[in-house]
């Protein structure tokens, strides 16, 4: 509550009878562009965006994260779903993990927002491992959730899940997960099976990739072309600027030289 509606949480501290000022209680971090210009979080709660398609596995990833028992049966999301717990990272350190639900319904509401990115730390994109429907779609919300982050500026970490590894991976699923994550140049799909308990840790991982916010950030076809085109600019800039440097030189060598021949004559 207090990360997605602080003013709501200090209400209700107020409303227990918090003995101390209330805002006093709610610590305020540094803004998340920040935190990739430092290439380093220092958060101790981290808010996570699970994306995905109907009947992908999202469910049961939150479900697991609060140690519930793995069920069959398929439920359709509510609009908002979260799931909190803390992450013992190596060390003993631990960290505070909100996992929150994005209905594959939603995105498009979500994305029309352009500050709706601004306050997720990472994002997740789960498919069924055995459904090649289900990939493309969770590839499409990579790309889609991808390029909102380009435009807008709001850039975050994001990992692939690949859910229900207790199945049978349908053909060219290695050979496909690998072009997708080599393009976007992040990391290939995380296997889970919610089913048999196997989660290759990746709770922490989640974690670590929020921790390090300007690592495994997707790249789109469209914003590495823009990418190159600022660079190329940039370098045509620095090529006139250096011309420019060198004239002016030259002109003022040029009247020096010009003064020391007129004093001498």
């Amino acid at each position: 509550m207090t990360l997605v509606d602080p003013a709501r949480a200090v209400k209700n501290l107020i409303y227990v009878g918090y003995p101390g000022d209330p805002a006093s209680a709610i610590c305020v971090t540094r803004r998340r562009h920040l935190d990739r210009k430092k290439q380093q979080s220092e958060r101790n709660v981290f808010r996570c965006f699970v994306f995905g398609p109907k009947n992908a596995g999202k469910s049961s990833l939150l479900n697991s994260f609060l140690r519930r028992p793995y069920s069959d049966a398929y439920t359709l999301s509510a609009d908002e779903c979260y799931a909190v717990n803390v992450v013992e990272l190596p060390g003993g350190v631990k960290k505070t993990l909100v996992l929150q639900e994005i209905p594959e319904d939603g995105v498009r509401k979500l994305l029309s927002n352009k500050e709706s990115l601004a306050a997720c730390d990472i994002a997740v994109f789960v498919h069924d491992s055995s459904n090649e429907s289900s990939w493309k779609r969770a590839t499409e919300l990579l790309v889609d959730v991808a390029t909102h982050a380009e435009d807008t500026g709001y850039e975050v970490p994001c990992l692939i899940v690949a859910a229900k590894d207790d199945l049978e991976s349908f053909p060219l699923a290695i050979q496909d997960s690998t072009r997708v994550s080599h393009n976007m140049g992040i990391e290939a799909p995380i296997p889970i099976s919610s089913k048999f308990g196997d989660f290759s840790n990746i709770f922490r991982r989640i974690v670590s990739a929020a921790e390090h916010p300007h690592l495994r950030i997707p790249e789109t076809e469209a914003g590495r072309s823009r990418k190159q085109y600022h660079r190329l600019i940039n370098r045509s800039l620095m090529f006139i600027s250096v011309g420019a440097a060198v004239t002016i030189v030259g002109l003022a060598a040029y009247r020096v030289y010009a003064t020391r021949k007129n004093s001498s004559s």
